[in-house]
């Protein structure tokens, strides 16, 4: 059983592990728990960023619509669909200009691990798979 903070009201669900083709949603508001059921990276704003990271182990993807880059990563962050020890969560700059303040993003994409809500690392720009996995043995092992 694993706890997933939902990234639309923030609410933490226990989680037990999901059969084939189920997925969990929210105890509070019903939002689908995509991250616990499939791996895909989750979306969070800047009112569900420090409730989804609190907890385990987390790459989170700054960026934004516009940036030809950013796009360009988002299929090697599907990362979370082959390792169980780490997480993927996306914060659009653009939508949330508190949190992206807050951790001073001045280049996109960026990459910043979190280890129990602390930040470990981080890596600008694009990279390939082998970077990410690199960093991930560095910055959350």
């Amino acid at each position: 059983m694993t706890v997933v903070n939902c990234p639309s009201c923030g609410q933490a669900n226990r989680v037990p592990d999901l059969a084939s083709g189920k997925t969990a949603v929210c105890g509070k508001c019903k939002t689908p728990l995509l991250a616990a059921s499939n791996g895909h990276p989750v979306d969070v704003t800047d009112a569900t960023f420090r409730a989804t990271i609190a907890e385990g182990r987390f790459i989170v993807d700054f960026w934004a619509a516009w940036c030809g880059p950013c796009r360009m990563i988002a299929p090697v962050l599907e990362i979370s669909r082959e390792r169980s020890d780490v997480r993927v969560a996306k914060l659009n700059v653009d939508a949330n200009p508190r949190t992206s303040a807050e951790f001073r993003v001045q280049g996109i994409p960026l990459l910043v691990f979190f280890k129990d809500g602390r930040e470990t690392g981080r890596l600008v720009g694009a990279h390939p798979k082998h970077n990410i996995e690199a960093a991930i043995q560095q910055f959350l092992v």
